[in-house]
């Protein structure tokens, strides 16, 4: 399922950029939460910062990546008992979780309807799964164009956070992440609700800071699934 893009020599960058950065998801998580709250996994996991404050919340929490480096930090930074950070494929995830969430991660497969799919028979009945990715009118962003929006952002954090971080997060942005992000493929929003809605009928979709979302509940009756 990989593709060329790898996370695997960006770890640390990616991770600094984070504690830096809004993260509109990481509030919203908590507010989407099912009332069983048995096991939680988080497909695609980076360094952990969402399998933590799962962690507030469910008996254990899975956290899946396939970048090694990612699952390193992520047990070196956020350990936590309740916790298992695990290096795995998410077509060779298996097991019933009360709640399944992934963020700015499916974007990354090469096969999207066949990780959906696999992704449902990992909801337990009875409970959800909440899937985030980024979208965008355009399949791919040129990188003259992402830079461009670094330039002016960098202009608002001057105002907003300061010379430091505002300079450092310009750094970061700029970097070999900018090469990353413009290898990305993305879906258009009504892309994303079409593939999404196909392998989670009767879902629904919102819109969570810099990423559309899918919110859907596993029937207790498991024929209907």
């Amino acid at each position: 399922m990989r593709r060329e893009q790898s996370f695997d020599h960006l770890a640390e960058q990616y991770d600094r950029l984070g504690e830096l950065t809004d993260d509109a998801v990481a509030d919203w998580l908590p507010t989407v939460l099912p009332e069983r709250r048995r096991r939680a996994i988080d497909l695609g996991c980076g360094a952990g910062r969402h399998a933590v404050i799962l962690a507030d919340y469910f008996d254990q929490v899975d956290a899946i990546d396939l970048s090694g480096p990612m699952i390193r930090l992520a047990r070196r930074k956020r350990s936590r008992p309740n916790v298992s950070y695990l290096e795995s494929d998410i077509l060779d995830v298996a097991g019933q979780y009360d709640f399944v969430t992934s963020s700015a991660t499916l974007h990354h497969v090469a096969e999207p309807a066949l990780v959906l799919m696999h992704i449902r028979t990992l909801v337990a009945v009875g409970g959800r799964a909440a899937l985030a990715d980024t979208v965008s009118p355009r399949p791919a962003n040129p990188k003259w164009w992402l830079y461009g929006g670094e330039v002016r952002k960098l202009a608002r954090n001057l105002v907003r956070r300061g010379a430091g971080d505002a300079w450092e997060i310009f750094r970061l942005s700029t970097g070999e992440w900018l090469d990353h992000r413009a290898s990305d493929r993305y879906l258009s929003r009504d892309g994303f609700e079409r593939l999404y809605g196909a392998a989670f009928p009767g879902g629904s979709f919102v819109r969570v800071g810099g990423q559309h979302c899918v919110i859907w509940d596993r029937p207790e009756v498991t024929g209907l699934i």
